[in-house]
């Protein structure tokens, strides 16, 4: 019984070895040139792969950067898998060259192969190609060219553009840095700040007056000091109320000048006053009592009061009554 079950196990690996030995003979190595004569130096395609039965592996053969001597090889591509029902194609793609003329042989390659996870291998070698390398035939009768330069070519708006606009650039960068040295030079600020709107001038006249009266000023025995400041407080606000140079004018001319501009007699009166007292202490010596003191400060800011010009107040019924009217904002 054990006799012929050893038989039986003995025929199966012999008729499993036999398979296998059948459909190896089925694989088959192969190498393909894109063309069998090149020129010198010219680079062209070969092919290099195994047909196998499904189920089997392959073992490629290694691969230099010279396939040989005269032959070099210029790239190896990744591995393509191709399956076609039972039959399994492997292949990838060598860009090869050779820079020596003549008749050279492409060797043939191994391959192993063998079924997955068996340990017995089998081996398939591609058939040796030839290849032909031709060099160029030179007609030495005939005589030598010149070599020709490069041909001329106008030139397109879009090259030239760059080189404009880097050339506004730097004409542009060079203004502006002599612009920055003038205003060095001239101690200007390079980025001058926006002037500040000028303060009303009753507003200012006003706020002096104030601090005049706090400084306590006569109330030191600075009586010439106090008239003159009192007096050339009003001079600044009738320049720019009025628009007349009242700094270099005598008390008269300044009395003149109010009158040509409509100011009342009252207020008219109260600088008159004023001013004289100034011109008595000043140039007269005087010695005005107190209450005269506080007077021309009171007269003066009377009249910096009585003449100031009020800005037009616009509001929304103004500007609703212009539109309806046909005229124009405020």
């Amino acid at each position: 019984m054990i006799k012929s079950r050893f038989k039986i196990l003995a025929i199966a690996i012999l008729l499993f070895a036999f398979a296998n030995q059948m459909q190896a003979q089925n694989a088959e190595a192969f190498t393909k040139l894109d063309t069998n004569a090149i020129m010198i130096g010219d680079q062209i395609g070969m092919e290099l792969g195994i047909n196998l039965p499904k189920g089997f592996t392959a073992v490629w053969p290694a691969i230099a950067d010279t396939l040989s001597a005269n032959i070099e090889v210029i790239s190896i591509g990744g591995i393509d898998t191709v399956l076609k029902g039972e039959q399994l194609k492997l292949s990838r793609r060598l860009i090869i060259t050779s820079f020596d003329s003549g008749y050279f042989e492409v060797p043939g390659m191994e391959f192993g192969f063998g079924m997955e996870g068996d340990t017995l291998l089998y081996s398939s070698r591609t058939a040796s190609k030839y290849l032909q390398v031709y060099t160029p035939e030179v007609d030495t009768s005939q005589a030598f060219k010149e070599i020709r330069g490069p041909i001329a070519e106008p030139y397109t708006f879009m090259e030239v553009l760059p080189w404009v606009l880097g050339g506004l650039m730097v004409i542009f960068i060079i203004g502006l840095a002599i612009w920055f040295f003038v205003r060095w030079k001239k101690n200007k600020p390079v980025f001058a700040a926006k002037p500040k709107p000028l303060r009303p001038p009753h507003e200012v006249a006003l706020e002096k007056l104030e601090e005049l009266r706090l400084a306590k000023v006569w109330q030191m025995g600075k009586l010439k000091e106090y008239h003159s400041q009192l007096t050339d407080v009003v001079r600044e606000y009738a320049d720019r109320r009025f628009g007349f140079d009242a700094i270099e004018m005598t008390t008269d001319e300044i009395m003149n000048e109010l009158k040509e501009h409509a100011v009342n007699e009252g207020a008219l009166e109260k600088i008159r006053l004023a001013f004289e007292l100034s011109d008595l202490v000043k140039f007269a010596k005087a010695q005005p009592t107190a209450l005269e003191n506080d007077l021309s400060l009171s007269h003066c800011v009377d009249f910096v009061n009585e003449t100031t010009q009020i800005a037009p107040q616009v509001n929304e019924n103004t500007v609703e009554a212009n539109k309806e009217e046909g005229g124009t904002d405020v």
